[in-house]
Parts: C-alpha cells; sequence; structure tokens
C-alpha cells in the first residue's frame, strides 16, 4: 500500500480525471476486498486513509447506521462513466446483482456455493496501465507498482459475489462446482486499441488471418502483449488522463454452468437385434434404438441437462447379448442443474428404466465422480471377459476334438484388424490371449465354447479365421471350417462402479 502522505494526493489527482471512488480506492492500492463492497464501504475506507477530521467520519457513521439504504448514492457527482473503470466499478456491478438473481433462478440450478467468472474489455487493462503512468507524472515513482493495484475485474467478482451470496445465503468461493460468467461489451474497444495496433501489428497475429473479427484481432492477450512492447513510450501515444468515456461498459450476458454430473452403472443386453449407440449409415437409421437411447431418454425425463455424453467399457455387436452383471457404463450428464442425488432416487431411475424396455436392464446405477471415470477407462485394457459362442463346423465333432480345446490355456492369437470393422480402426496386428475354452458337443456339427478371453479379443473372428487374418482359429485348431451362430459376453471382469452406499 502507498504512504498515507500520498492518499490525499492520488485522490485530488483522480478526482479531477472523473475517477469513481472504487477506482480511487484501487490506485491506494487497496487489497481488503471488504472495503469495496458497498459504496458506504467505499467512502468509509477513503476518508479514514486521507485522514478526514474525526467528527466528519463519526457523522459518517451515525448517519450510516440510522439509514435504511445499504447502498447511498455518493455525494460526488461524476457527468460520465468513470474513466478507469468505464462505469463498471461506478454503479454498473451494484445493479447486476438483481439482474444475476433474476437469471439464476430462470435457470433452475440449484446450488450450496458458487464461483464468478467476470469477462471485461481488454481496454479496462489499457486504461489502467494509462492512469499509472499519469499518476506517476504528477507524484513520482512512490505510487503504487502495476501488481500492487486490484483490478477491474477482481472488484468487480468481490461486489457482485460478496452482494449477490448475501441475497442468496450461499457461498462465494473459487472452488465451487456452480459457476456464473458475466460477459461484457463495450463499443469503443477497437477505437482505443487501433493506436497500439498502429504502433505495434505485430503484436496483432490475427489480423493477418482472413475474415478475422475485430474481436478476434484484438484479444488480450494481443493488447497486453503490445503494451508490453510499447512500455517505454505508451505513454506518449495516448492523451493523460485518459478522457471519460461517452458510453458506459455494459453487461450483456449471464451463464450459469455447473460442473458434469456422472452416473455410472451396467446393464445387460437381451436382444440380437439392438445396438450401443445410434447406428446411421449415411444418415439413415438403421435400428429402431439402442441401449444409449434406452437408458438416456429415461435420464432426460429425471435430469435436467443440456446434453447427456454415454459411454461404455467396450461395446458388443449388434448381433450380440451382454448378460451375466452387465457392461459397465458412463453417463456425462453436461451442465446438470442439480448435483446432489439420494441412493433412492437413483433406484428410482434405474426401475423406470428397467420397466421401460425388456430389451435391457440396468443395475447399481448411482453417482460418481470424475476419477471413477478414469478408473473405468484405465480398466478396460486389463480386464477379462467370458463369452458363450454357438460354433457350427463342418466336420463331425469328437471327444478328441473337445479334449483339444480344452487342453489351451493362455494361447496367443495373433489378429489383424477384422474386415467388418478396417472402417473405423486402424490396420494392425494385434497380440491377445485366450486364456481358457470350455466345449461341449450340441450335435455333430454344432459345438458350444465357453471363452476367457483378454480384452479386445475378437472371438467371432477367432471362431471362422476372418480369411486367414485370426491365427490359429477354431477352425485351424480342428483342421476343418467353422462358423459361429450366436455369441453371448457372460462376464466382463471388471469392479466397477463402487457400490452403491446403502
Amino acid at each position: 500500500m502507498v504512504k498515507s502522505s500520498l492518499y490525499k494526493n492520488i485522490k485530488e489527482v483522480l478526482e479531477t480525471a472523473n475517477v469513481c471512488n472504487r477506482c480511487i480506492l484501487r490506485f491506494f492500492g487497496v487489497k481488503e476486498y471488504t472495503s469495496y463492497i458497498s459504496k458506504t464501504d467505499v467512502e468509509k475506507s477513503i476518508e479514514q486513509l486521507v485522514n478526514l477530521e474525526n467528527e466528519v467520519l463519526n457523522q459518517k457513521e451515525s448517519d450510516q447506521d440510522n439509514s435504511s439504504d445499504d447502498y447511498p448514492q455518493s455525494k460526488r457527482f461524476l457527468p460520465n462513466p468513470c474513466a478507469a473503470c468505464l462505469g463498471i466499478l461506478q454503479g454498473t456491478c451494484d445493479e447486476m446483482v438483481t439482474k444475476l438473481a433474476d437469471v439464476v433462478t430462470k435457470s433452475e440450478h440449484k446450488f450450496k456455493d458458487f464461483v464468478l467468472q467476470v469477462s471485461l474489455p481488454v481496454v479496462v487493462d489499457l486504461r489502467d496501465r494509462l492512469f499509472l503512468f499519469y499518476l506517476r507524472q504528477k507524484l513520482g515513482e512512490s505510487v503504487c507498482a502495476d501488481e500492487n493495484i486490484p483490478s477491474v475485474k477482481d472488484i468487480c467478482k468481490w461486489v457482485i459475489g460478496s452482494q449477490y451470496g448475501k441475497l442468496t445465503n450461499t457461498g462465494f468461493t473459487p472452488s465451487s462446482d456452480f459457476q456464473i460468467l458475466i460477459s461484457s461489451t463495450y463499443p469503443n474497444t477497437v477505437k482505443e486499441c487501433f493506436v497500439l495496433f498502429k504502433n505495434c501489428a505485430e503484436a496483432f497475429p490475427n489480423s493477418r488471418k482472413s475474415k478475422v473479427t475485430a474481436e478476434g484481432i484484438y484479444t488480450k492477450t494481443a493488447v497486453l502483449n503490445a503494451m508490453e512492447a510499447l512500455s517505454t513510450k505508451i505513454e506518449k501515444l495516448y492523451t493523460l488522463p485518459p478522457s471519460p468515456p461517452d458510453k458506459c461498459c455494459t453487461f450483456h450476458e449471464i451463464k450459469c454452468t455447473h460442473s458434469p454430473l456422472y452416473l455410472g452403472g451396467r446393464y445387460n443386453k437381451y436382444s440380437r437385434e439392438l445396438s450401443q449407440t445410434p447406428w446411421l449409415v449415411d444418415g439413415e437409421r438403421k435400428m429402431e434404438s439402442s441401449v444409449n437411447e434406452l437408458i438416456t431418454d429415461v435420464v432426460k425425463r429425471r435430469i435436467l441437462a443440456d446434453k447427456i455424453v454415454f459411454s461404455a467399457s467396450g461395446r458388443e455387436d449388434v448381433d450380440v447379448k451382454m448378460l451375466g452383471d452387465g457392461r459397465p457404463f458412463v453417463l456425462e450428464l453436461l451442465n446438470p442443474r442439480r448435483l446432489e442425488w439420494t441412493t433412492e432416487e437413483m433406484k428410482a431411475i434405474e426401475e423406470e428404466i428397467n420397466k421401460s424396455s425388456d430389451l435391457i436392464a440396468v443395475k447399481n446405477l448411482q453417482v460418481i465422480s470424475k476419477s471413477d471415470t478414469l478408473l473405468l477407462k484405465e480398466g478396460e485394457e486389463l480386464k477379462r471377459k467370458n463369452y458363450s459362442a454357438l460354433c457350427l463346423v463342418e466336420k463331425v465333432l469328437s471327444p478328441e476334438d473337445v479334449k483339444k480345446l480344452e487342453s489351451l490355456k493362455d494361447l496367443k492369437l495373433n489378429q489383424k484388424t477384422p474386415i467388418r470393422v478396417l472402417h473405423r480402426r486402424t490396420l494392425a496386428t494385434r497380440e491377445k490371449l485366450l486364456h481358457s475354452i470350455q466345449a461341449k458337443i450340441i450335435s455333430e456339427h454344432i459345438l458350444q465354447l465357453k471363452l476367457e478371453t483378454q480384452a479386445g479379443t475378437y472371438v467371432k473372428e477367432f471362431v471362422h479365421g476372418d480369411f486367414g487374418r485370426t491365427c490359429p482359429s477354431l477352425g485351424t485348431l480342428l483342421n476343418t471350417n467353422a462358423d459361429i451362430l450366436e455369441l453371448d459376453v457372460e462376464n466382463i471382469h471388471l469392479e466397477w462402479p463402487p457400490k452403491p452406499t446403502l
């Protein structure tokens, strides 16, 4: 903070330049946020720092105690918006509290605390720099250094955040999952920044791009880089002090966003005519529905969010059933209006999904953390899977064939990317392990296999060989031709999601 002997001089210099009280307090170097919350707090802090007579201060405090107006107007009249903050701290931020409350109420978000983000035009940073030059011209180098002056953005967040928190009885904290973003606009940004562009065009690389907007050229990074490059002569490029603007900076948009809500569970699929996700070919649907839609359609009705993203630990083909304990899946709900859900509410959603269709079933549906979703992805390549495959072979089967197959342990398979998935997977040869085989002869040419494999093994290709792209295959092992009739996933060895807390 600057020496007390300078406060009065700083105040007088800035008042003649049409600077508001909150900005005067900023240039004093005051960083205590409570000093900025109300206009009376600001006036009181300034008076204390410039050492006005005690009876004047006491009279002010007495007037405040007897007043029902929390934010009385300053006695000092500014004919134009503040030349430093463009009117933002002069009153615009105070007016935003009621508007903010209306927008958040209409958004239907439920929250206990919030974090406030404010987007201001970069002209504010430029004007701060110019006012510092001006103060040093007038009062010498003992004026506060740049880093000791709270920014307009910080003060704006303190004022709006504290007042809105008090109004809604919620916490104002940077660690909140609920974010409120306030964006602003200032019509003279290009006009005021053009001087920088004219004298340091290299700081504005986007200007060389075609079809770029003014906002794309005069970014915060570009303007700050230009200010740094021109630091020794910038005060000669602008009139000091900066003139009061003829128009205020105004807030034009408020957006409310919750961090994503993650739901985890497992699903069973009982149909051989159901894809995991919507199946579209050239924009045309190939299946009436999907596992994804059967689950998310119900969740959408129960939980308000902008979008739901479905992902699972692997996928089964359309004609493959998913049995046993089911396949782990995650739902990422973007900008949900509520983050806290009870076990009973999750159970009710699960039951509604299961009643809505006999093609699938969901179990263990629960709220999970983002770190839980990472554990799901990490486990994909490590897990084992159990399959049941009904196979057709050309030769007449014998007990010796069963014995041969069941003697195989940790059989290494070399699998080139199957022809059927070449359109979406890179061509490569992958080594996979077939850990064990149990075989049962159903008829002379029908064989049922129970397989335990490494994740990522193409079981259909192991059976029919995929024109020699999988080696060995069931056909080469039995010295015959083989094909697959039916395939079921019976188990995925992955402890996920965590068991619901009862």
